[in-house]
């Protein structure tokens, strides 16, 4: 969530969601790089309420390193930053598999939604959504904009995408999708716990590859039900991997903060 403009109102919505009874989380964690971020200074300091300080890629190498990683620990990210998932992920296998060259190729195909985007060494960004929706939206199966039915599911898009990517010669091993849905009070969140699944699912192809294949994709998104960035990852078998420098488009900035909801 960050301590800024939206990881305060996050924080905010999820503390009130708890408070009411909505929501039974235990802990809501604020993770910003400042020292004063505007979610301490509105929100205060109060159990279940905890800041710490720190960037996103630092806060989640650590969290996800300790043992206590439940199916109930979320993380909750603002519209607009990274793919951290796609980043953590990246620095994870590049340990589990050292002798493996990892790239992330652009996509030859594209989804076909209102929005698309393919930036330059960067995430494919897309949206079934062709306006600006509101940063508390849940997504219902009413669409607020509309007023008609949301007949439109990214998951489903995505999955056709990577059917679609395997004709035009990228062919997908995995697809491992990390869904950002409501979880109360109009705040998105994804488990943890499938970040670690992922990489053990992706270290496992790779290592099961050896002798066989030598480029194995795989398609990795964090998305909620209209929007999403997905990035294709490729992993070459007896390479030398990449230095992380080479990757810059899937570190995130240290000048960005990022926030789980703990439950």
């Amino acid at each position: 969530m960050g301590g800024g403009c939206y990881g305060t109102f996050y924080a905010r919505q999820l503390l009130r969601a708890r408070a009411a009874g909505a929501l039974a989380v235990a802990e809501v964690v604020v993770v910003d790089h400042g020292e004063a971020p505007r979610a301490a200074r509105e929100l205060g300091g109060e159990p279940p309420l905890r800041f710490e300080r720190s960037d996103w890629d630092d806060f989640l190498d650590r969290r996800l390193a300790e043992p206590d990683v439940g199916p109930e620990d979320r993380i909750v990210t603002p519209p607009f930053t990274p793919h951290l998932a796609l980043a953590w992920l990246l620095r994870r296998v590049r340990e589990d598999c050292p002798g493996v060259r990892w790239t992330l190729e652009p996509f030859r195909r594209m989804p076909g939604t209102p929005f698309q985007q393919q930036a330059e060494g960067g995430p494919l960004l897309l949206s079934h959504a062709d306006w600006v929706c509101p940063a508390n939206c849940i997504e219902p199966a009413r669409c607020p904009k509309t007023r008609g039915p949301r007949f439109w599911d990214l998951d489903r898009t995505v999955r056709a995408l990577a059917v679609a990517l395997e004709d035009a010669g990228q062919r997908v091993a995995q697809l491992h999708l990390f869904h950002c849905h409501h979880l109360a009070y109009g705040v998105g969140a994804y488990p943890l716990a499938e970040l670690a699944r992922a990489r053990a699912a992706v270290t496992a192809a790779v290592r099961r590859a050896a002798g066989g294949p030598d480029r194995l994709r795989f398609l990795v998104g964090t998305i909620s039900h209209c929007h999403g960035a997905l990035h294709l990852l490729t992993a070459e078998t007896g390479t030398v991997s990449v230095s992380g420098d080479a990757l810059l488009s899937a570190r995130t900035p240290r000048s960005q903060p990022e926030a789980s909801s703990r439950a």
